[in-house]
């Protein structure tokens, strides 16, 4: 039998690698509010349990039984989190601190009709993946808002949830994932960076902007361009933007995904590849290609594609 303690400690590691940060007992003393011998101690209770690959000094990393165990407990706390935001209406400031005492005391059954409440809604209310019942996350590599240029354009996928008036804040700025925002000039003299959001402009810390996690877009793309991958079977659009390396780049041309290029989507279950008709021809890509491509979604018929 797994104790609490254990979950929520494989549960840290596990979201402290999803957001990119070292897994050090300084960190996780820091975010589990204790003292680094007391981490020290629970590390080597879950290497004799094999559920983490530890040694003083060394790398902290999940083994892969470990990370089967975070990744379920992940899974029941952001569907509790989804529930309470989306059934219950509870703030996205509020549902962390009540799904950590909901989470540990869910069962399969209970586990399973909170899907079935919250739908097929990919994410947690602050943006991050909701583990499928195999575990499986889908990959993202998203940035830190602070590391974008001045000028460019991003797309919010993910806040940090755990500092409930940090979230008050944002919420009240209107900076929620889904939402794009403009990079303005940083300020000289406190290091703040300037945002926009539609016609309002904000300036938020530096560290606070670390912690907001964006996926950069075209310029176009805030008026309506979306990733290719997001269009649905028997949808049509319009190739606009290339978001790509130049090999990528170079082989999405050769396949005929050039700027203006009417297509259909023909096959998307929303996980693993796609089939898509771009010029009387099918192609075949790969999810994370088709994320690369932005499209603008055509609703009138064009006599060109059937999608089938």
């Amino acid at each position: 039998m797994i104790s609490q303690q254990v979950e929520e400690y494989l549960e840290t590691i596990a979201m402290l690698e999803e957001r990119g940060q070292p897994v050090t007992t300084s960190s996780l003393a820091g975010e589990r509010g204790v003292s680094p011998p007391s981490v020290t101690e629970m590390l080597h209770r879950l290497s004799e349990q094999g559920l983490v690959s530890y040694e003083p000094r060394g790398k902290i990393a999940l083994t892969e039984r470990g990370r089967a165990m975070a990744r379920s407990v992940l899974r029941r706390h952001r569907l509790w989190e989804r529930f309470l935001h989306d059934v219950l209406r509870l703030g996205w400031d509020r549902v962390h601190g009540e799904a950590c005492k909901l989470e540990h005391a869910t069962s399969p059954v209970v586990e399973q009709q909170l899907a079935r409440a919250v739908g097929n809604n990919p994410t947690c209310p602050h943006g991050h993946a909701i583990p499928g019942t195999d575990g499986q996350v889908k990959d993202r590599h998203d940035v830190p808002l602070a590391s974008l240029a001045p000028s460019q354009l991003a797309r919010i996928g993910s806040v940090k949830e755990e500092d409930a008036a940090l979230l008050r804040r944002l919420g009240g700025m209107g900076l929620k994932p889904g939402v794009v925002v403009e990079v303005g000039l940083p300020d000289p003299a406190t290091g703040q960076v300037a945002l926009k959001v539609g016609e309002k402009s904000y300036s938020i810390p530096r560290e606070v902007a670390m912690e907001i996690k964006v996926a950069p877009v075209a310029s176009r793309d805030a008026t309506g361009a979306l990733p290719l991958a997001e269009l649905a079977p028997g949808e049509r659009g319009i190739v606009e933007e290339l978001l790509a390396g130049k090999t990528f780049r170079a082989r999405a041309l050769a396949l005929g995904f050039t700027p203006g290029a009417p297509l259909a989507m023909v096959h998307n279950t929303g996980s693993g590849p796609i089939i898509v008709l771009v010029r009387d021809t099918r192609v075949a890509l790969g999810r994370g290609e088709a994320q690369k491509i932005y499209i603008v979604r055509r609703t009138e018929p064009d006599g060109e594609h059937s999608g089938s």
